[in-house]
């Protein structure tokens, strides 16, 4: 007996053909091959998980009863256990000479594989609750600038009180970087602009909520329940530009009014904010970042026509389905869906 070499998990009970030869066989035990070399003929010998438990039960305490005690079982029982380890083997594991078991060369060789293939199957275990527990691997997200103020943070809050250990990074980027991310599996989850093509990526949900008016909590309209139209006319104007506001009609009737006041083309609704603050300038931003800041002396105000701001939470085919991706996808929605600015469109959501 040359040694041994592995122990390998299998899905399946019965013989099979080796490929070595056609004389060589695998007996399968349970849900484990033991691979064997004998001189220099391989041969394959099947052998119970719960003979290794005894072995190594056996080396660990020192004796017979003191294993039995520590796998709850009787003396008898472990005795016959070692006693078919031998003969499944061909290995003489303990001397019995002396009315003890005392381990042979052959038998301490052969615990140092068993123990390695113990602590193996333990990391196992012990990977599969960290998987679990989402300890291992990083939920990736992309997000607008708006849904990163609160939405998003919020979501991986919710995600972190489940699964303490949870890692996550997050990336505020355009849409159309965060779609073809997202599509090529470098971002797990995206929430983007709706009105973009989401190219390979999977449609979660979308939601709609309508913009609002910011303005410094010191400015003339501060009183007023809603800002119509007409007001947008008779204050200076920070602009999102065109390419915001041209996607519905109420938006470009917006461009109208403001055209001859519009006094800063901003492409980004903080920048928006920042420069409507202690100002009397007016802006129509999207609802999220202008509730952030809502606590930096800004007010926001309903607006009495139409702007929508769509957005789409998008996964790939693979983070659709992973426990973590999902965990963050359900706080997501649920976020967006109980928002007083937000709500889901179910005609227009999974793909």
């Amino acid at each position: 007996m040359a040694g041994f070499k592995t122990v390998l998990p299998v899905h399946a009970t019965g013989t099979a053909t080796a490929r070595s030869g056609a004389k060589s066989k695998i007996k399968i035990f349970g849900r484990y091959v033991l691979v064997l070399y004998q001189e220099a003929e391989m041969r394959f010998s099947g052998l119970s998980v719960r003979q290794l438990e005894a072995f190594e039960a056996m080396m660990v305490a020192g004796s017979v009863s003191a294993a039995a005690m520590a796998l709850n079982v009787s003396q008898p029982s472990v005795s016959r256990l070692l006693q078919e380890l031998e003969i499944d083997t061909g290995l003489s594991l303990f001397d019995r000479s002396r009315g003890r078991l005392a381990p042979t060369e052959q038998g301490l060789l052969f615990y140092g594989e068993v123990s390695k293939t113990f602590h193996g199957a333990r990391n196992l275990i012990m990977a599969a609750q960290e998987i679990r527990e989402l300890k291992r691997g990083v939920v990736r997200i992309g997000t607008l600038a708006a849904m990163s103020f609160n939405i998003v943070p919020a979501a991986i809050q919710r995600l972190r009180t489940q699964f303490p250990e949870a890692r996550t990074t997050i990336a505020v980027r355009s849409s159309t970087e965060i779609v073809s991310s997202v599509a090529s599996r470098l971002t797990d989850i995206g929430v983007v602009d709706a009105g973009v093509s989401f190219l390979d990526a999977k449609c979660i949900a979308m939601f709609e909520s309508n913009s609002v008016c910011v303005m410094d909590e010191n400015h003339a309209l501060a009183d007023h329940d809603r800002v119509r139209l007409k007001d947008f006319s008779r204050h200076p104007f920070v602009s999102l530009g065109e390419l915001y506001f041209r996607r519905s009609h109420d938006g470009a009737k917006l461009l109208e009014v403001t055209a001859a006041n519009t006094v800063a083309d901003i492409f980004q609704s903080f920048l928006a904010c920042a420069l409507v603050r202690g100002s009397p300038s007016l802006a129509v931003v999207d609802p999220f970042t202008a509730s952030f800041y809502s606590e930096f002396g800004l007010i926001l105000k309903p607006i009495d026509f139409n702007i929508p701001f769509r957005t789409a939470i998008i996964a790939n085919d693979r983070s659709a389905t992973g426990v973590a991706a999902g965990k963050v996808i359900e706080a997501l929605t649920e976020l967006m869906v109980v928002s007083d600015q937000g709500w889901l469109l179910p005609s227009q959501g999974a793909s």
